[in-house]
């Protein structure tokens, strides 16, 4: 059977349509949209348009408002904070995040956190739009405690994802970090369930508390850096929870359900830095070129970004593959809306 693909113009359309329909706002659906288009873009198909079906039963369900009333306040000359109201996460992280850069271009430095918000999708969408605008882009947020502790068999942390993108003027290859601080994200057990896949050793873990290949027996994540080296990962996800969790007065991962993925009372931290703060711009693009040149020097090599670029060459010529399952999940996602799915 041919592979399905369909652009990310078709699917950004149908996406917004879908959204729109279940009762949001078109500046909500816009950012959604954006939001999952990046990932699906970039290969991070865990949290790409897979989650449209999640988010348009979030908002008809009452799980978070379609209408939120988000306000934007500055409670230090740095610093923006931003209240989602128990709306969907992405336009107002989107909005804290352009806050932020609004600041660093002043001041240097820019930080911002979102409070009362939901699930935001994947990290690197904002830290991304931080780079594209001239700015070093970093983004935390903790999530429901969905990952043990090293050598622990009960959920502590989150997902808790870490993202940082660097500017790069000329080049659409910039480094660009975006990463759970489990060894998987929970949306990639689901994602390896609708499509029949065995996930990764050292990933997940099953009700006994053992590690399990089988998505339908997981019930949770190992942190990053599996049986071994998991300590690794569970430090990592601590620095999330302080500056998602404690340091916007929000849940900590333990507080937050790791099921109801909307869960309100969410919190993101985002931060924009001008590089010209401390470097003249061009010493710094020379020396952010010459660290990626480094691994072309070691044909296999790749810098954190790597594949994402790769993805989006392929997938923006050729479209986002959709596989049987993905493929039944948004058509059934459109017969519930009204909008017919556009394949």
């Amino acid at each position: 059977m041919t592979e399905r693909r369909l652009s990310a113009e078709k699917l950004a359309s149908f996406s917004f349509s879908v959204l729109t329909a279940a009762g949001t706002d078109p500046e909500s659906a816009e950012a959604t949209t954006g939001a999952m288009l990046h990932a699906s873009l970039l290969g991070v198909d865990s949290h790409g348009i897979r989650l449209l079906p999640f988010y348009a039963d979030c908002l008809r369900e009452g799980i978070c408002k379609p209408d939120p009333k988000i306000t934007v306040s500055h409670p230090r000359r740095s610093a923006v904070l931003v209240d989602a109201d128990g709306g969907l996460g992405h336009l107002p992280t989107y909005r804290a995040m352009d806050e932020a850069c609004a600041i660093a271009r002043d001041t240097g430095i820019g930080m911002g956190v979102v409070i009362n918000s939901t699930h935001f999708g994947a990290a690197g969408a904002y830290a991304l739009a931080a780079a594209n605008a001239g700015f070093i882009g970093f983004v935390t947020c903790n999530s429901g405690a969905f990952v043990v502790p090293h050598g622990g068999k009960t959920p502590i942390h989150g997902t808790s994802p870490i993202s940082l993108a660097a500017p790069l003027a000329g080049r659409d290859d910039p480094y660009f970090l975006d990463m759970a601080t489990s060894s998987i994200p929970w949306n990639k057990v689901m994602r390896y369930r609708t499509e029949g896949l065995s996930l990764p050793p050292d990933a997940a873990l099953d009700s006994e508390g053992s590690y399990t290949t089988d998505p339908n027996q997981a019930v949770c994540l190992g942190p990053l850096g599996g049986a071994g080296f998991g300590y690794k990962g569970a430090a990592l996800a601590g620095l999330a929870e302080v500056l998602g969790g404690m340091l916007t007065g929000m849940r900590l991962s333990i507080e937050q359900s790791g099921i109801v993925l909307a869960d309100t009372k969410v919190g993101h931290f985002v931060m924009a830095i001008d590089p010209g703060t401390f470097v003249p711009g061009a010493t710094f693009a020379e020396r952010h070129a010459s660290y990626l040149d480094g691994f072309k020097a070691q044909p296999g090599t790749m810098p954190a970004g790597g594949p994402e670029w790769a993805w989006r060459a392929d997938r923006a010529e050729k479209g986002i593959p959709l596989p049987q399952g993905l493929y039944d999940e948004l058509s059934a996602a459109g017969q519930k809306a009204g909008v017919p799915f556009p394949l």
